[in-house]
Formats: structure tokens, C-alpha cells, sequence
């Protein structure tokens, strides 16, 4: 066997990177021309060590992309919390008791945070998208929004139809009624669409805007926050279903998003935070980013 051989026990990128040194240091210690078993077997044993390690950490890397709501999962998720939560808004009955209105209050108010944090995202925005559509801009994105515009017309008229539809009828009337839980979900997938279409439109525009270090650190840690506020969304209509239909099952299922958002948020925010400064750190000689100028530099350099 030859020493250089003894280097497929570990992986191919730990051997591009450190191959050279281990080889160096088999020939140093060969036994008569030939690598002793004692050496072969503590090479094999550190080179499935090794492959156990990127194992664990490219499983736990998929985990973490995986597990928890990404941006076209929010997008979805979205959709159907603004179709479902509108129609069961306007077919349930007042409060009838103090934790009733509780529930419902937190439900309102995760529902405006929500919004009031992505509206706050595109103000930050706007004066780039001004000075982009006023340096003769828009028609590099007219059709995006012009198709995002009609989904959202499309799908905010079958749901308004479809929220005059229950207020018109008993909670229980609505509960049994097939079609309109059909038309909810319709609804729901088209609303996903157009929040999607805008998500496009507003990253095509993002590409040409130039935007100053501390805006693009903000929008990292809005990026971060928003999925996470969404699953608090959820939460707060499953506490709320919970209260008003005494469905245990709904209970559980929100305290397990609470549990699982309380222990992915603080991540995926603190990461989003360092990332920012540290992109605040490296443009501290430079009033402005542009985001297509930036990654261009960053391939000549590589």
C-alpha cells in the first residue's frame, strides 16, 4: 500500500486542504518503505472521523434551512392566514368572554405588527426606489408589479365575495358549508401567488437600487424577523380557533409553533444582526452599496 493511497479515508475537500501535511507526515514515519498497520488503522479511524463530522454538520446545516418557515414557505403560509383568518373573522360572533377577546386582541395585533414591519421595510426603501424610477427605472420592472397588481386584484376580489358570503350566514352555516371552505382555500393559493409576485418584484427592483450599508443591515435583520412574525400569526389564530371552538388539537398545535419560533427566532436573529454589522464594518469607508457592483467585485477578487 502505498502512503499517498491511505488518503481516501478522508474526504475530498479535507484532503485538498490538508493532504500534502498528512502525507509529509506518513513518509516520516514509514516502516521500512511501508506504512505500518498500527499507522493505517489510526489514518482509516481519523478519516471516518472526519467524514462522521461534515456528515453531522451538513445534516444539521439542512436542518436548520429546512426546519422553520423560508421565504416561499412564509409566502404560502401567508396567503392562506390572510384568506382563512378573513373569512373566520367575518363569520364568528363577538367575544363572549374576557379570554375570548384576549385571544383575539393578540391576534390582531400580531396580524398589524406584521404588516406595520414589512410596510417599515419598503419605506426604508423608498427613497432609492424614487431616485431609481426618476433615473428612468421603472420600465425595467413595470411588468412585475403590473402582474403583481392584477393577482392582487384577482384575489382580494374572490375574497372580499367570500367574506360578504359569511357574514351573511351563522357561524355554523359557514362551518358546514363545503363550497366556501373550497373557495377559502382558492383564495388563500391566490393570495400566496400575489404575495409571491410582490416578493419578485420588489427583489428585481432591490437589484438596481443602491442603497446606503446601514439600510441593507436593516433589511437583513427585517428578513429575519418577518418569517418568524408570520409563524407568531399562526400561533395566535390557533390560541384564537382555540378559544372560540374549544378544539384542543388547535392548542396544541400553536403551543408547538410557539416552541419551536421560541427556539429558532433568537438564531436566525442574532445571525441576521452580526451579518449586518459586520457588512456596516466593511462599508465604513463608503457612504453607499450597490448590491450588482458589490458581487461583481467580489468574483474578480476570487
Amino acid at each position: 500500500m502505498k502512503p499517498a493511497s491511505l488518503l481516501r479515508w478522508y474526504p475530498r475537500a479535507w484532503r485538498d486542504r490538508y493532504g500534502e501535511e498528512l502525507l509529509a507526515l506518513i513518509q516520516d514515519t514509514l516502516d521500512e518503505g511501508h506504512p505500518a498497520w498500527r499507522l493505517r488503522l489510526g489514518v482509516a479511524r481519523g478519516g471516518l472521523r472526519e467524514r462522521g463530522r461534515q456528515a453531522r454538520h451538513a445534516a444539521a446545516a439542512s436542518v436548520r434551512r429546512r426546519v422553520g418557515p423560508d421565504r416561499w414557505g412564509t409566502v404560502l403560509i401567508a396567503g392562506l392566514v390572510c384568506a382563512v383568518g378573513s373569512g373566520q373573522l367575518a363569520s364568528a360572533p363577538l367575544p363572549a368572554r374576557a379570554w375570548q377577546a384576549v385571544a383575539l386582541g393578540a391576534l390582531l395585533t400580531t396580524v398589524a405588527v406584521t404588516a406595520a414591519m414589512v410596510l417599515l421595510g419598503g419605506l426604508v426603501a423608498l427613497p432609492a426606489l424614487v431616485r431609481f424610477v426618476r433615473a428612468g427605472g421603472w420600465p425595467k420592472i413595470r411588468r412585475r408589479v403590473g402582474w403583481a397588481a392584477g393577482a392582487t386584484a384577482v384575489a382580494g376580489g374572490g375574497l372580499a365575495a367570500l367574506v360578504l358570503a359569511a357574514g351573511a350566514r351563522s357561524p355554523a352555516q359557514v362551518n358546514a358549508w363545503g363550497a366556501y371552505w373550497t373557495g377559502l382555500l382558492v383564495a388563500g393559493l391566490a393570495l400566496a401567488v400575489a404575495i409571491g409576485l410582490w416578493a419578485a418584484a420588489a427583489t428585481a427592483a432591490a437589484r438596481h437600487l443602491t442603497l446606503t450599508a446601514r439600510v441593507r443591515a436593516f433589511h437583513l435583520v427585517l428578513g429575519a424577523i418577518i418569517p418568524n412574525a408570520v409563524s407568531m400569526v399562526v400561533v395566535t389564530l390557533g390560541i384564537w380557533w382555540w378559544a372560540t371552538q374549544s378544539s384542543v388539537t388547535l392548542l396544541v398545535l400553536a403551543v408547538t409553533n410557539l416552541a419551536l419560533a421560541g427556539v429558532l427566532a433568537p438564531k436566525k436573529i442574532g445571525r441576521a444582526i452580526r451579518r449586518g454589522r459586520r457588512l456596516q464594518a466593511a462599508a465604513s469607508g463608503a457612504t453607499i452599496i450597490n448590491p450588482s457592483a458589490q458581487r461583481t467585485h467580489g468574483r474578480h477578487r476570487t
